[in-house]
């Protein structure tokens, strides 16, 4: 592990003083503006409920500087808030402007948007946006609203229509602002409070580093306090910088890694698909030991460009084990489809390197069979505990390993891998025969998958998404007893309640009109119910029996030997 040097700093500033500071560039490398609505809306209002509000600080994260080239330094983290807030600061000055307060829009310009440069004697704009969006950015927003190339200017890309989006929601905020004023004092003092706002109370924690390494590395201790910054651009622009004369192949296969990601509209995806194709790849990986990895398998310009194919190779992968109908699964079993729903519904992320290992390196039947025990040993776990989450994914990534290396070619192998370690059938009945659950979906699958068992229906572990659209689950003993349930005390209710046991199926109707009933009620309209695993309930019971405790544990004995055989170690 590298250290940080000890010419890192940080520094506790308004985000305008930064801006006001100097030049600041966004590498060529960096990703395009890519705010969208919601982020700028949540910006904007942000800042206006703090000045309403009066507040002293309204911090907004950490902002990574290193040194860059020809004197000019390089946003490594925080480009996008820098952005919108500079295209806040361009609407206040375009009001300035077109009510021809020169003075007020004259200090604007000079304080926050742009510079002379002596050397080339023209004028610069303070903060320069990556290749594909400078020239946008400057022409469309640094530019006075009556220049030649403002009124020109036509965005070509989604990130141009990004920033254009971003200005016209900052000119209708500044409209908003002054509206119903008639006095340009008032105005003026509500515009300048605003500026006051962005110089010194719009907080950050600027943070100097010499380079991208030594940003990376302050990335964890700030992580490590609660500080959340952004990862992915340092190893992408390790890999550029090692793509040398290449980098523009590798801005391509970086590209399209991203937009085959950006498709699942998942936060934070990137340095989550990084650390789980890392594992699949070389093995168990924490987030912290990605960088590092890296650096020590990607060295000089053909292994930068190899990586990089497969980020982009695996991507595809990666967004098909999460995407039920992605047309990766177009040339397999039908009932691939389901499989990857079920296994999202149990929503574990454990496994994901196994599962991306058997996508890219199974045959279709067999990779079918891989994600049917997956579903199964997933289950397995949930229900019966053990192994900490950590330690579940190491098992789980040294075979992801041994897939991608060819050492294991079959679910059989991969079984016989992880005998030890997934629960046995006995470790399952047992953990099952007294499992409370307090999830509603999944309990209402497990309810599903036993009842697909009992029907004998052909892989039982698969239950459709659509059954959740007229059954829902039913507590026997309900939470709201009121005096219809006089044999139960509290502590037994709370003891019982999510039992298993103590759960069924109904028709979403019939749940809704009686779910506090006494259970003779209840049981009437159980017995009229064409679910297995509802009937079970009457059968153990009769027209004197008040449901208690005795009946819930000999009901989950019953569901547990059934859920050994739905969630079989080796599905038929």
């Amino acid at each position: 592990m590298q250290k940080i040097t000890t010419s890192s700093v940080f520094e506790f500033k308004g985000i305008g003083t930064l801006l006001k500071a100097g030049r600041l560039k966004v590498p060529p490398n960096q990703r395009e503006y890519s705010w969208e609505d919601k982020h700028i809306g949540d910006l904007f209002r942000d800042f206006q409920n703090a000045i309403r509000n009066k507040q002293s600080i309204y911090f907004l994260g950490t902002i990574v500087i290193s040194k860059g080239s020809k004197n000019v330094p390089e946003v490594v983290d925080g480009q996008q808030r820098l952005a919108t807030t500079t295209i806040l600061l361009a609407a206040i000055r375009d009001y300035f402007y077109l009510n021809k307060q020169e003075t007020l829009q004259a200090s604007i310009d000079t304080e926050y948007l742009y510079k002379i440069d002596r050397e080339q004697v023209e004028t610069v704009p303070k903060l320069a946006l990556n290749t594909d969006d400078n020239e946008y950015f400057k022409n469309r927003i640094i530019a006075l609203p009556n220049a030649k190339e403002r009124q020109s200017v036509e965005p070509k890309k989604e990130s141009h229509k990004r920033i254009d989006f971003a200005a016209n929601k900052a000119e209708s905020l500044v409209q908003d602002l002054v509206k119903n004023q008639t006095d340009f004092r008032n105005i003026k003092d509500i515009l300048n409070e605003w500026l006051e706002f962005i110089d010194n109370k719009a907080t950050i924690i600027h943070l100097t580093v010499p380079d991208e390494v030594n940003a990376f590395m302050m990335f964890e201790t700030l992580n490590d306090r609660g500080l959340k910054t952004s990862q992915a651009d340092l190893v992408k622009n390790f890999l550029f910088h090692e793509a040398g004369d290449r980098i523009q192949e590798a801005q391509q296969k970086w590209s399209r890694m991203i937009a085959i990601l950006e498709t699942l509209g998942i936060e934070d995806i990137v340095m989550t698909y990084l650390r789980h194709l890392m594992i699949t790849l070389y093995g168990p990986t924490r987030e912290k030991e990605i960088f590092e990895k890296i650096q020590k398998e990607v060295q000089g310009r053909g292994q930068a460009i190899s990586f990089l194919d497969k980020l982009a190779d695996y991507a595809n992968s990666y967004a098909a084990i999460l995407t039920p109908t992605h047309e990766k699964w177009n040339s397999y079993p039908a009932q691939i489809g389901e499989s990857i729903a079920n296994l999202r519904e149990l929503k574990v992320q454990q496994i994901r390197p196994l599962m991306l290992a058997v996508a890219k390196h199974f045959e279709p039947s067999e990779a079918l069979t891989s994600f049917r025990s997956f579903i199964c040993w997933t289950v397995r776990f949930l229900i019966s505990g053990g192994m900490r989450g950590g330690q579940l994914e190491d098992a789980y990534g040294d075979q992801a390993l041994s897939v991608s290396m060819g050492k294991i070619k079959t679910t059989k192998e991969l079984l016989d891998s992880l005998v030890t370690v997934i629960p046995s059938d006995e470790e399952f009945r047992t953990a099952f025969t007294t499992a409370r659950v307090s999830q509603h979906n999944l309990a209402r699958y497990y309810l599903r998958a036993i009842e697909r068992c009992v029907r004998k229906d052909v892989q039982p572990e698969l239950v459709p998404e659509r059954d959740t659209d007229f059954l829902n689950l039913e507590h026997i003993l309900p939470y709201e007893r009121s005096n219809n349930w006089p044999h139960i005390d509290s502590e037994t209710a709370d003891a019982y309640t999510k039992r298993i046991g103590n759960m069924t199926l109904l028709n979403a109707t019939t749940n809704a009109d009686f779910g506090n009933a006494p259970f003779q009620t209840k049981r009437l309209v159980y017995k009229k119910s064409p679910l297995a695993i509802t009937q079970l309930i009457c059968e153990l019971t009769n027209e004197q029996t008040l449901w208690s405790p005795i009946e819930i544990n000999e009901r989950q004995k019953k569901l547990a030997d059934l859920a050994v055989n739905t969630w079989s170690l080796s599905p038929k």
